[in-house]
């Protein structure tokens, strides 16, 4: 099978190296020149592609038997509404609406975020996929409802999954990023602190991925773990203290679900994110109410 990778970024080259592994010809792309060598000697097959560009979406679609749209915004680029609206329509929409438009009729893998559900399913026992999701017009949420309204236009050949934060080896530990929220963003963030922190461990992401692209599902599926985190506020702000730093301000820009996020679908399909929550946290969770 010829698989195409939109972005071999963290879950990207992940997902290349298992799709490669299992014989199949996978191409990756990236909007930095410079990197082409190293992705072609790694992968094989790499070619500058920015989502926005039109004719080099399609031109990399082309004959090919499935495409997976890892790209997403950088951390940098998501702490402020400015920032948030500069970038995601382009990295998310206008990928999305070049690559349903291509011609052709691969099978499509988004990854969209479970930010989408924002605050409103908090009536709710569980967050599940047919769950409410939020009207925010922020910049993130807003932007991956419509990137995944465009990819399941094609119902029939495309899986979005909503993943939790995506973390594992080469990113920076959680405790090393609350201490650079103090440093360079004053100790304020822009997330809600009574959401569950809700992560993803990378090979959990690709092969969450791979399983989708093997059994070819269709649909919305949550992606992460089945336990119940802590808080936002909880885990961050004993990290905080743990460092003698104050808590942080909570902005609310991002909101987040404050109860259990349903993952039953995906084990039902045959897969289990096995490797994305963190044993050391359980002292950190409460039950939810």
């Amino acid at each position: 099978m010829k698989v195409l990778i939109i972005g071999a970024g963290f879950v990207g080259s992940a997902t290349a190296a298992r799709l490669q592994e299992l014989g199949h010809e996978v191409t990756v792309t990236t909007t930095t020149e410079a990197k082409v060598e190293g992705l072609t000697e790694r992968f094989g097959n790499a070619v500058v592609v920015r989502g926005s560009d039109r004719d080099a979406v399609h031109a990399a679609v082309a004959g090919q038997d499935a495409v997976v749209i890892s790209a997403g915004p950088s951390a940098q680029q998501s702490m402020t509404p400015e920032g948030r609206a500069k970038t995601y329509r382009e990295i998310l929409v206008d990928t999305a609406e070049n690559v349903i438009s291509a011609p052709g009729s691969p099978y499509l893998v988004g990854l969209s975020s479970l930010s989408v559900y924002g605050s409103a399913a908090n009536h709710l026992d569980a967050v599940d996929e047919d769950s409410p999701t939020t009207d925010s017009d922020d910049p993130s949420p807003s932007s991956f409802l419509l990137m995944e309204q465009t990819y399941l236009q094609a119902a029939d050949r495309a899986a979005v999954f909503r993943c939790g934060d995506i973390f594992g080896p080469g990113d920076p530990p959680i405790a090393e990023k609350v201490k650079m929220a103090h440093q360079y963003l004053q100790g304020s963030v822009p997330f809600a602190g009574d959401a569950l922190l809700y992560r993803l461990y990378v090979d959990d992401a690709a092969d969450a991925v791979v399983h989708a692209v093997q059994q070819r599902l269709t649909g919305l599926f949550n992606l992460t773990h089945a336990e119940v985190p802590p808080t936002n506020a909880t885990l961050f702000d004993t990290i905080s203290a743990e460092n003698d730093l104050p808590p942080l301000e909570y902005r609310g820009e991002i909101a987040g679900p404050t109860k259990p996020i349903s993952v039953q679908r995906l084990v039902d399909s045959g897969f289990t994110p096995s490797r994305s929550f963190d044993p050391a946290l359980t002292k950190l969770v409460t039950p939810a109410s």
